[in-house]
């Protein structure tokens, strides 16, 4: 569903897929990359008002991702946990609590791994729009560099209360009437709704690095290692093969990958193969056999490749191909 005002300054949509990769790309004006991690015919919504430079949005699967993101260049994001109760979320590699807002700028991608039927609430808008209209309201002091890096913000619950009621009602009621987007004066007080309540939450006071120097390198760690696996494709790498390139000892590469993913470096090969492999069947060549297929991503075995593929994405590889 998009419904898109008259001068086309803002739209609101409703997307479904059963695609990670196009669930990935729902949200408007991102770069991001997702993985599905947990087992399941995946299933993903977004909804989501865009307003030029303001952005609110509601996004949730069924299945668990593995999600790199980066919003617009110049944009803050300020995200939230869809669940009230600690899920399992992860910010950075570090788990996240309900009770904590999440904050990246344009400049500097991020990572969430979002558990199995969670999701997020987002809000997207220019950093030097919200922090002239908290000045504005509360004459005090915004540090420059903010949003420098990604961090966190402890809330109170009815902190957390005031600001998901408010997206919650935006969507909401944009679903039900979205003729209101023709009216520069409706997205005018809306707009002014939204900045109102993050300027009296957002403390840039408050703030804190969502990780230390110590996780920050365990992160980059496993970045590199993501990084090996596409740039060599038809060379498949071992636990050990990664111990070798990046001089590292196997309990060192296990506690990282625990730490930032809460899996095993061999569970993460393997996940990422396989979602190469599916990707590459509904955007390959369709002249290209699942086989040769599969072994370019390094599975030799059919059967074992066959049942490790349906078992994590519920359908067969041959499916996978039909439903493109």
């Amino acid at each position: 569903m998009l419904v898109q005002s008259d001068t086309a300054a803002a739209c609101f949509r409703v997307k479904r897929t059963q695609d990670v990769d196009t669930h990935a790309r729902n949200l408007a004006a991102w770069e991001q990359h997702y993985e599905q991690t947990s087992a399941g015919v995946f299933s993903g919504e977004v909804r989501e008002l865009l307003d030029h430079d303001l952005q609110v949005f509601e996004e949730v699967a069924n299945c668990a991702t593995n999600q790199r993101c980066r919003p617009w260049h110049g944009g803050v994001w300020i995200g939230l946990a869809v669940p009230e109760t600690d899920s399992g979320l992860r910010f950075m590699g570090r788990p996240t609590s309900s009770l904590q807002l999440m904050l990246a700028c344009g400049d500097t991608p991020f990572d969430l791994q979002v558990p199995a039927g969670h999701g997020l609430y987002g809000l997207v808008l220019d950093q030097a729009q919200l922090v002239q209209h908290a000045q504005a309201l509360h004459h005090r002091p915004w540090p420059d560099d903010w949003a420098g890096v990604p961090q966190v913000q402890a809330l109170t619950a009815l902190q957390r209360y005031r600001l998901v009621g408010l997206v919650r009602e935006v969507l909401r009621s944009l679903q039900s009437q979205p003729e209101v987007l023709h009216h520069a004066a409706s997205r005018r007080t809306l707009r002014e709704a939204l900045l109102t309540v993050l300027s009296d939450i957002v403390m840039p006071q408050t703030l804190s690095e969502a990780v230390n120097p110590r996780q920050q390198r365990r992160q980059e760690l496993v970045h590199r290692v993501r990084e090996l696996v596409f740039e060599q494709p038809g060379e498949p790498l071992s636990v050990a093969d990664l111990c070798t390139r990046l001089h590292v000892t196997r309990r060192t590469l296990q506690n990282c990958f625990q730490e930032a993913l809460g899996m095993s470096p061999a569970s993460y090969l393997r996940t990422v193969r396989l979602n190469a492999v599916r990707r590459a069947l509904r955007e390959g060549p369709p002249a290209t056999t699942i086989a040769d297929t599969a072994a370019r991503w390094g599975f030799w075995h059919m059967g074992h490749f066959s049942q490790e593929y349906k078992a994590l994405f519920g359908e067969t590889p041959s499916q996978t191909r039909q439903q493109v």
